[in-house]
């Protein structure tokens, strides 16, 4: 499968459980800032969680083949004061990896945020050791604004985190 295959919509209720699988999937995997036992297992929470999204705040999922396999949520600044920012977070399949699922989130995101008005930086947070969304992030044009020294330690070790963005009108 290619990300050619793929195809980015909004999300809905009814995504809740492929959204939650693919989220323990990265949680056991170590990514991600929560223990795998502190993500709730409730399908409810879940529907709620992506049914909350309203313009100009949103979740996406990416489909192949009529499976879901990565989402995507944008949340702007909780102030009216950083309303012109938002943060997201974006989670992948493993065994879609490295075929584009990611950048295509990304790229969506990206297009939507430059075509909402007041909306000027796009922000996110990222664990140290995970190099490819490091690069990923990187090749679309974010940068490196800040780092959080041993911001977790899971599993036995200590990571930073490292803060990025993407102003979109410089």
């Amino acid at each position: 499968m290619t990300a050619t295959r793929c195809v980015i919509r909004k999300g809905k209720p009814e995504d809740a459980a492929h959204t939650m699988a693919i989220a323990k999937e990265i949680l056991s995997e170590g990514y991600g800032l929560k223990h795998l036992s502190e993500f709730h297992d409730s399908l409810e929470k879940e529907k709620a969680w992506i049914t909350r999204y309203e313009e100009p705040e949103f979740f996406l999922v990416a489909e192949m083949d009529g499976d879901v396999v990565g989402f995507l949520n944008f949340d702007l600044g909780a102030l009216s004061s950083t309303r012109h920012q938002g943060t997201f977070g974006v989670s992948v399949k493993r065994d879609v990896r490295n075929m584009g699922v990611g950048r295509k989130l990304v790229t969506a995101l990206t297009a939507r945020c430059r075509q909402t008005d007041g909306i000027d930086i796009i922000r996110l947070n990222v664990l140290e050791s995970n190099a490819r969304a490091i690069h990923l992030y990187k090749s679309l044009g974010f940068q490196k604004e800040g780092c959080f020294q041993d911001y977790i330690r899971k599993n036995g070790r200590s990571d930073n985190l490292i803060h990025m963005a993407l102003h979109l009108h410089s």
